[in-house]
């Protein structure tokens, strides 16, 4: 990855950045995470990278929680993922409704409000903070759920009211800055205690900053305006079924490659191009199947921090690999094809016997009919579940798909004749999953359908294997058809209510 000083920016005013810095900071605190310099410019970048322009000060600190767990996520090396957008976006609340409900606070229901739903803290936590017994803290806590209740329906609002949702209101009360915030540098002035003492947001920062844990100036926008800084970021995508040979994979990428998941990786556009040769070697020596692979190039707001990512461009780099046809990679093209198996060299010493044997045989092997290779493989794997199988596939995006099996009916087709139409299975990583409930199941496809597979089936379903018959008679008929068959087929006749066999374990 690409490592170098953060770029200054201004893409978002100094009410948000004072806003999103306090909130940051006092995440981080609340989690017992050491406060340096380093880290919080960290972390704020990351929000502010994953922030629209157009926010508001009190929208972007709804959304710092979340994003600040996302960033100490990707700091531990986690999955990424997708970050769920906060509750309560349907409700809308404001200044106003803040002040009625406080006003109508006693002592211990304050307490609860600023402490609990405004700070952060448990009850138990608020219990010994405040020196209030937890059984008044519950009570205080059901009695702002009722005021809540009271005061969201008066605005015309609709329920339900669950516990949940009417938690999420008084949050976002309770963190609710009030109009008329100081400047930054004016936030420790004695004409502004009055609104300090009240407002969330700035008594917070007075918190932090009498703490020592951020700087007035930390909650100063830069003065130097430009656009956010971008990345050229590549993410590749390996399948599941080829993670044997992953390890090889990141020995050829080398320490440029960040793991972002299981099988995904991310890293610079130049460094993608640099793995490309070791890649493409990989894929031509057979050691990794072209179709196992895939991966795109996305240009979007952040920056690298040593080997973290910060901003949203690597989701949206997943989202877009995972969106390419297996074999393509953006910046390298198209996998080749594996090279031949290079003949093995006859040895001198050889006899003339054995040349005229070799000769025999490689006659008789030459007038023979040779197996044709399936016009569109496909790949499966075979998960047990509930007295069948869940199959997840991948194929051709034109091929035909036909599925039979083998249960207590016999030899049926499940699915037929079936292209467009297996989208209803598709798992959104660019594969197809799909449940069957018999104990033997086999996949075929074919580039343009299988007029006669019917009748091909109707002939097995006497045979005392139907299923190997099937096989059998279908590899005759159309030796260019791809079968994936469940593991361990044992198809008899008078067996067919057994169960799926066990799969075999890595």
């Amino acid at each position: 990855m690409n490592t170098g000083p953060a770029s200054r920016h201004a893409a978002h005013p100094t009410s948000v950045h004072a806003a999103v810095t306090v909130r940051v900071a006092w995440s981080m605190m609340m989690a017992g995470i050491r406060i340096r310099p380093s880290i919080l410019q960290d972390a704020r970048d990351h929000v502010l990278y994953s922030l629209p322009p157009s926010v508001d000060a009190d929208e972007a600190e709804e959304h710092t929680d979340g994003l600040v767990e996302d960033y100490l996520n990707r700091v531990k090396g986690g999955r990424l993922q997708h970050r769920a957008r906060p509750g309560g976006g349907d409700l809308v609340l404001h200044a106003g409704l803040r002040a009625r409900l406080v006003d109508a606070l006693d002592p211990v229901s304050d307490a609860v409000l600023r402490l609990h739903y405004g700070d952060g803290m448990p009850l138990e936590q608020v219990e010994r903070t405040a020196a209030i017994d937890g059984s008044a803290l519950m009570a205080a806590q059901e009695g702002l759920r009722m005021l809540a209740r009271e005061l969201l329906g008066g605005e015309g609002l609709s329920g339900p009211w669950t516990d949940t949702r009417l938690d999420v209101a008084l949050r976002r009360l309770a963190n609710m800055a009030l109009p008329g915030c100081p400047e930054p540098l004016e936030l420790l002035a004695e004409h502004n205690r009055a609104h300090v003492d009240e407002c969330p947001r700035c008594s917070r920062a007075v918190r932090l900053i009498r703490g020592g844990l951020i700087a007035p100036s930390d909650l100063l926008a830069p003065t130097q305006a430009g656009p956010k800084p971008e990345v050229l970021i590549g993410a590749l995508i390996l399948h599941p079924d080829a993670r044997r040979v992953r390890r090889k994979l990141e020995r050829v990428m080398g320490p440029g490659a960040v793991r972002a998941g299981p099988d995904v990786w991310l890293m610079s556009k130049d460094e993608l191009a640099q793995m490309g040769p070791g890649i493409r070697s990989l894929v031509s020596d057979g050691v990794l199947p072209r179709h196992h692979l895939r991966g795109a190039v996305v240009r979007g707001p952040g920056r690298w921090s040593g080997a973290v990512l910060l901003g949203p461009t690597a989701i949206e780099a997943i989202e877009s690999a995972r969106a390419r046809p297996w074999a393509e990679i953006d910046t390298l093209g198209e996998l080749p094809p594996p090279r031949p198996t290079p003949p093995k060299a006859t040895r001198w010493w050889l006899t003339a016997a054995a040349f005229v044997a070799l000769a025999t045989v490689a006659g008789i092997e030459t007038f023979q009919p040779q197996p044709k290779q399936p016009d569109v493989p496909i790949e499966a794997t075979f998960i047990p579940a509930e007295d069948g199988w869940e199959v997840t596939f991948d194929m051709a995006d034109l091929a035909v798909l036909d599925v039979v099996a083998l249960g207590a009916d016999g030899l049926t087709i499940v699915h037929g004749n079936v292209r467009a139409a297996r989208g209803q299975w598709a798992t959104g990583g660019g594969a197809y999953r799909l449940y069957v409930p018999d104990p033997h199941v086999a996949l075929l496809a074919s580039s343009a359908g299988l007029t006669d597979l019917g009748a091909l089936v109707e002939a097995a379903r006497s045979s005392p294997t139907p299923l190997e018959t099937l096989e059998s008679q279908l590899r005759l008929a159309h030796p260019t058809v791809a079968w994936v068959g469940s593991p361990a087929i044992t198809a008899t006749a008078d067996r067919p209510e057994d169960g799926p066999p066990a799969q075999p374990q890595d």
